[in-house]
């Protein structure tokens, strides 16, 4: 995504296209939703269960918000 440039949209299935195993498109999943957490990505869906759709941001976390992620994580 990052390579692709920041606004430029990708999806979901060509994000998981040479996946081998569905615990990849998991592990990929819930990647992007952590990199969403971090403002990294945004979504767009324009339909209910229509084609996911995901931007780079340009958004990088700082150290403050890995702070507060571990924190959530330790707790």
């Amino acid at each position: 995504l990052e390579s692709r440039g920041i606004g430029q949209w990708a999806s979901f299935r060509d994000l998981v296209a040479d996946c081998q195993a569905p615990i990849e498109i998991v592990g990929r999943f819930l990647a992007l939703l952590e990199l969403y957490r971090a403002r990294a990505v945004a979504f767009e869906q324009p339909e209910p269960l229509g084609a996911l759709q995901i931007s780079w941001t340009g958004e990088r976390p700082t150290p403050q918000h890995l702070a507060v992620e571990e924190d959530q994580y330790d707790g």
